[in-house]
């Protein structure tokens, strides 16, 4: 007798007894496996290419990390490991970021870049009001997380490295990042809306130095605004999207 069939319905049966019993729960696992379905449907649309991080650059450079766990909020583990990598490869003089939250990633670009090199990190002031674009609620709650108010970079030797500016990137003058000269490095983690970062891309575009790398963060589907404008500029900008990453990569040529 074939026992695989009979496998199969005891599955189905147990299935729909769960289904039955715990409606709201399979519920929410059809909503993940759809979401999951949707996420990997839009990524395969992208037309940006993917590229592993040793197809991008050399991993024989030594990086360091401190203090660098994560929490809602912040990029994650891997993520932190391939800014931190670009950064060292890269040794930029000026580095910008849009977005500090609690200066996780601004700490660990600093910690990799030149004894010399100064990083400009901007961020939204907790208290805000009002703003030229439009700001989504998820952002709006980590402009205002209370546990921020401590930077992770503060109290640390690299400390001197990072200057702090406050203020609406979107209403900002970009050449208070070009006062040590053009930018070399820049992450792009500020407001999520497709204004924003469109906003934030525009105005960043034009202060790079020649071969400077610029990247991006939340290159998700669940980040419509960043996923479609930045599948939008890739007909003019050459755009890696990292595996296993939200990452997005670009390389200015001279």
């Amino acid at each position: 007798m074939d026992i695989m069939p009979l496998k199969k319905n005891i599955r189905r049966i147990k299935a729909l007894f769960f289904t039955l019993r715990y409606p709201h729960l399979a519920k929410e696992g059809l909503k993940n496996i759809l979401g999951t379905s949707y996420y990997k449907g839009m990524l395969k649309k992208s037309k940006i290419e993917n590229k592993s991080l040793d197809q991008i650059i050399n991993l024989c450079n030594e990086i360091r990390l401190l203090n660098f766990d994560v929490r809602c909020g912040n990029v994650s583990h891997f993520e932190l490991l391939t800014i931190a990598s670009m950064v060292a490869t890269q040794k930029p003089h000026v580095l910008l970021e849009i977005g500090t939250f609690d200066g996780n990633t601004t700490l660990q670009m600093a910690l990799n870049a030149p004894d010399n090199a100064i990083v400009h990190t901007l961020d939204l002031p907790s208290e805000v009001t009002s703003l030229i674009q439009p700001i989504l609620e998820v952002d709006l709650k980590l402009v205002r997380d209370k546990q921020k108010k401590q930077r992770k970079y503060q109290k640390t030797s690299c400390e001197k490295k990072i200057m702090q500016h406050i203020g609406d990137s979107a209403a900002y003058d970009f050449k208070a990042f070009c006062r040590e000269g053009l930018v070399d490095f820049a992450f792009i983690d500020g407001g999520h809306s497709y204004e924003c970062v469109r906003s934030d891309t525009e105005n960043v575009m034009k202060i790079l130095a020649p071969n400077a790398i610029v990247m991006w963060h939340d290159f998700t589907p669940d980040f419509q605004g960043v996923f479609t404008y930045l599948n939008e500029i890739s007909s003019k900008y050459l755009l890696i999207h990292i595996t296993g990453t939200n990452l997005v990569y670009y390389k200015k040529q001279q």
